[in-house]
């Protein structure tokens, strides 16, 4: 599985993770430096090439409240 940062204003791939932890680290680097604000057009998504599947993580803000619950 592959994990994906999505800008769902220019729905472009912002950068991808190989485990939903590396991920998570990377929200919570992203809010040490910039603040929560600068999750707010951002979409986590859990792609499964293998049985061709995703699905969402969480988007924006709720990002936050996951960095928060894996502390």
């Amino acid at each position: 599985m592959v994990y994906e940062f999505w800008d769902m204003r220019s729905n472009n791939l912002v950068a991808a993770f190989e485990s939903e932890q590396e991920a998570i680290a990377a929200v919570r680097a992203m809010i040490s430096e910039q603040g929560e604000r600068t999750l707010e057009y951002l979409m986590l998504i859990e792609d499964d090439s293998e049985n061709d599947s995703s699905r969402i993580v969480a988007m924006g803000l709720d990002l936050a409240d996951l960095v928060r619950s894996a502390a």
